[in-house]
């Protein structure tokens, strides 16, 4: 991937068009595009990116794409500046690029990526260090010079990769069924078992960043969006998970730091439904990978089941949780006990309750063309799977 360059990088859908096609990759495939079809895809559901189907006609050309799929950043301001914070558009063309053929689970074929280069990467580093140093209200303060950064960017994006017609995309306002979450959990404790405790991996791409990183940040946002969240959603969560969510604001370091515990592994950073695609021969694919993370597995499995179920199917988790577990194991992880996971599991579902105020605080989720009742949905479903008595 070239990062340095003086190709044009399109950030609106109306530029994907025939010479920027045959520029980028008519030489891959040895043909020229000669008209382009766009269409906007996922509407309401990812915050952070926009999708749009390509359908190209092309002259020439071996084994050349008949459509593709093109990911460019947000327009939404304040989404755009998250993005840009979390460092999320370049995370993801770097795993694209560079890291697709050994993190050993199915994911799109990667065709093209490009974004222009960081021209200050000495501010994560910065930042990083003013979050761990400073007390929470002054971490707030610096968390809106970095977005106000974010906001103003110019960093320009754009990610192209295989367009996959023939699965099935579960829907995750209606939830799923105990058999796709199944297909879900095998598949990542698959993907968690290839990549355990994998340094070289890891540490070859500073850009991967923790599970917990800077719980001082998410420890703001919940301090400054805590009664806003409340008087939104109070009445549907109960006083006692507000009291839950206040006890993890203050223990929340402590937290987040054991789940950065040995043994480790590679985390998707965002596995849930809508990011899985079960194709029509029996593979499943698996979506968006902006917020590839590294952390204590526990957390991952808590984050797919609290997001995929409904809260009544809690009696089928210990089946789903040993399922997981015994997949691990038999895939050569020998260091990760079944307590192991149940602790992790307990403490993850906590966080990401406690979590959600803080997205509400540094996303904007009733944008245009969201879905509803997506967000109420999601906050209800993770809530109802919280421990309160633990």
């Amino acid at each position: 991937m070239a990062r340095r360059t003086k190709h044009h990088i399109p950030q609106k859908s109306d530029e994907f068009d025939a010479q920027w096609f045959t520029s980028t990759i008519g030489s891959k495939f040895g043909g020229v595009v000669t008209h382009v079809e766009t269409e906007t895809i996922g509407e309401g559901i990812g915050f952070l990116g926009e999708l749009h189907r390509c359908t190209l006609t092309w002259q020439g050309g071996t084994e050349a794409p008949s459509s593709v799929i093109v990911k460019i950043p947000s327009k939404v301001a304040k989404n755009r500046s998250l993005g840009e914070g979390l460092a999320v558009y370049e995370r993801e063309i770097r795993v694209y690029s560079e890291m697709g053929d050994c993190l050993g689970i199915p994911m799109p074929e990667f065709i093209y990526g490009e974004c222009d280069a960081n021209p200050a990467p000495w501010l994560e580093t910065f930042f990083t260090f003013l979050f761990r140093k400073l007390p929470v209200p002054a971490v707030s303060r610096v968390l809106d010079v970095l977005l106000l950064i974010g906001a103003k960017s110019s960093r320009r994006y754009v990610l192209m990769m295989e367009d996959i017609n023939d699965a099935r995309p579960p829907s995750q306002v209606e939830g799923g069924s105990i058999q796709d979450t199944i297909t879900g959990l095998d598949l990542l404790a698959r993907f968690h078992a290839h990549n355990w405790n994998e340094t070289k991996r890891r540490d070859a791409h500073p850009i991967i960043w923790s599970v917990g990183h800077v719980p001082k940040v998410v420890q703001a946002s919940y301090r400054r969006n805590r009664d806003a969240f409340v008087e939104r959603f109070g009445a549907l969560i109960g006083e006692e998970m507000v009291a839950k969510m206040d006890e993890v604001q203050e223990r929340l370091p402590e937290l987040c730091a054991q789940l950065e515990r040995d043994p480790w592994t590679l985390c998707h950073g965002d596995y849930r439904l809508d990011n899985l695609m079960f194709r029509s021969d029996g593979r499943t694919t698996v979506l968006d990978w902006q917020g590839l993370a590294w952390g204590r597995p526990g957390w991952e499995v808590a984050y797919f089941i609290t997001t995929a179920l409904e809260p009544e199917y809690r009696d089928e988790e210990q089946m789903m949780l040993v399922q997981y577990h015994e997949t691990l194991v038999a895939a050569g992880v020998d260091n990760y006990t079944y307590e192991d996971l149940l602790e992790d599991v307990t403490i993850s579902k906590a966080i990401l309750a406690h979590r959600m105020v803080a997205g509400d605080d540094l996303l904007d989720t009733e944008m245009e063309n969201t879905e509803s009742d997506f967000i109420e949905v999601i906050v209800k479903r993770v809530v109802g799977w919280v421990d309160l008595d633990v």
